[in-house]
C-alpha cells in the first residue's frame, strides 16, 4: 500500500487535487496491469473538498476549515488553523505517509510542511501550483528549496526561480488550457435560463470573491453601471455571483437600483454555476474583472476584459512596496505586454473606466486585437502533449518508493 497524504486548503486546490488524484490511479492502475503480480495500491487521505472526496480522499478535515476570506477572519481563526498543523503533523508522525503533496495555499502548506519536516527529513513533499514570488516575497522560493523536493508550476515563466535555489521545478501547464469551449445551444441555455434579451449586448462584472474587494470597489462599479446605463438602452449587466458574496451583492444592487442580473452559485452544485459563468463569458461583449485569476478564464473564452484594482490606503501602500511586477493582469504579465486595460489603485475611478469600456465597446478592432493576444497566452499555458493534472500525475508517482513506478 502506498500511502499517500494530500492536502489542499481552498476550493480551486480542491478541484486541482480531485483531478490530480483521479490521474494518479488512473495511471497506477495501467501500469499495475502490465505486472500482475504487483499487489500495492493508493490511499489517499488528507484536507480536501466534496471532488477529492469523490475520487477517493479520506478528508481529515474539510477545504471549507481552511477557505478564509478577510484578514479579519484570518486573524481570528489562527488558533483554529494551528490547531489543524498540529494535528496533521501528529497524524503524519503515526501514519507515516510515503509522498505528500499540498496544493496551493501556500501560506497554511508552508507552516505545516515547515512543522512535517521536524519530524520527518526524508519523506518527498511536492508542492502543486507555485506561489507568486515572481510577484512578491520572492524569498518564499528559497525557504522552499529546504522544504520540497519538488514543485509543479502551472505559469510558464516560474521554473527558473525555484532552480535558481536548487528546488527542482516542473512546467506541467495551467488548467485553464484544456477547458471546454460551448456550442452555440449550450451557451443560448444561459439567456433563457436569466431571461436575457438576445439582441442586448451583455457586459460581465466580476467584482471579486471577497467582501473586502467589492467593498473598496464597490462606489465605482455602482457609478459606472448607473452612468452606462443612461447612455446606453441595449447594455445586460451580468454578475456571477460566488456564495461567499451573493447577500452582499443583492443588498447593494437593491439599495442603489441597479439593473444588473445575478448568476447565484448557491442555486446549483459547482459544475452547472462553473458551465453557466463559461456560457456568460463567451456570450460577453466585454468583461470588467477585478484583477485575479478570472483573467485566464475570461481569456479563454475569448472575452475582451478590462481590468481593476482598488483596496484600503494601509494594503495599498503594502502592495506598492512588495509588489515586483507593475501588472495585476496575469494576460499582460504572460505576454509581457499591456494588452488589457488596468486601472489599479489611484487610476481606479469610475470616468477612467467609463471611457476604456466605452472605447472597447465601439472598436471591433480593439476587441479582435485582445482575442488574438489571448490565444498567443493560452496557448502558452499549455503543454501541448499532456493536460496538467496528466503530466502533474506521471511525476508525483515517480517518487513513490516503487520499481514499477521508475520505468
Amino acid at each position: 500500500m502506498h500511502k499517500i497524504l494530500v492536502i489542499a486548503g481552498e476550493p480551486s486546490g480542491d478541484s486541482l487535487g480531485s483531478k490530480l488524484i483521479k490521474e494518479m490511479k488512473t495511471q497506477f492502475q495501467e501500469i499495475i496491469n502490465l505486472n500482475k503480480s504487483h499487489q500495492k495500491e493508493l490511499v489517499f487521505q488528507g484536507i480536501g473538498g466534496s471532488k477529492m472526496k469523490n475520487e477517493g480522499l479520506v478528508c481529515l478535515y474539510r477545504v471549507e476549515d481552511l477557505s478564509l476570506m478577510g484578514i479579519t477572519e484570518v486573524i481570528s481563526s489562527l488558533p483554529k488553523i494551528y490547531s489543524i498543523i498540529s494535528s496533521i503533523t501528529n497524524y503524519v508522525n503515526a501514519w507515516k505517509p510515503d509522498l505528500i503533496i499540498t496544493i496551493d495555499s501556500p501560506d497554511f502548506c508552508f507552516r505545516l510542511v515547515k512543522k512535517i519536516r521536524r519530524i520527518d527529513k526524508y519523506v518527498p513533499i511536492i508542492h502543486y501550483v507555485a506561489p507568486s514570488v515572481w510577484a512578491w516575497r520572492p524569498k518564499r522560493a528559497k525557504k522552499m528549496s529546504v522544504l520540497y523536493d519538488k514543485v509543479l508550476a502551472i505559469l510558464p515563466f516560474e521554473k527558473p526561480y525555484f532552480e535558481k535555489y536548487g528546488l527542482s521545478c516542473d512546467f506541467v501547464g495551467h488548467p485553464i488550457s484544456k477547458e471546454i469551449i460551448l456550442q452555440d445551444n449550450e451557451r443560448n441555455k444561459l439567456l433563457n435560463i436569466m431571461s436575457i434579451d438576445k439582441s442586448k449586448r451583455i457586459i460581465s462584472i466580476l467584482p471579486g470573491s471577497r467582501q473586502s474587494e467589492i467593498k473598496a470597489l464597490l462606489p465605482i462599479y455602482v457609478e459606472l453601471i448607473q452612468n452606462l446605463g443612461s447612455q446606453f438602452d441595449d447594455l445586460e449587466f451580468v454578475i456571477p455571483s460566488p456564495q461567499s458574496v451573493f447577500s452582499y451583492l443583492q443588498r447593494n444592487i437593491a439599495k442603489y437600483k441597479l439593473n444588473v442580473k445575478i448568476i447565484p452559485e448557491s442555486e446549483m452544485s459547482v459544475e452547472e454555476f462553473n458551465l453557466l459563468k463559461l456560457s456568460l463569458f463567451q456570450l460577453s461583449l466585454i468583461a470588467i474583472n477585478t484583477s485575479g485569476s478570472v483573467a485566464l478564464e475570461l481569456a479563454r473564452a475569448g472575452t475582451p476584459m478590462i481590468s481593476v484594482y482598488k483596496c484600503g490606503w494601509f494594503f495599498e501602500r503594502i502592495l506598492k512596496t512588495f509588489v515586483k511586477v507593475k501588472s495585476a493582469n496575469l494576460i499582460n504579465i504572460i505576454l509581457e505586454k499591456n494588452i488589457v486595460p488596468e486601472f489599479l489603485f489611484e487610476k481606479c475611478t469610475t470616468l477612467s473606466i467609463e471611457n476604456s469600456v466605452k472605447e472597447l465597446l465601439s472598436n471591433v478592432s480593439l476587441r479582435e486585437k485582445q482575442k488574438d493576444f489571448f490565444k498567443k497566452a493560452i496557448r502558452l499555458l499549455s503543454t501541448k502533449e499532456q493536460r496538467p493534472s496528466e503530466k502533474a500525475a506521471k511525476i508525483s508517482l515517480k517518487f513513490l518508493n516503487d520499481e514499477i513506478l521508475k520505468i
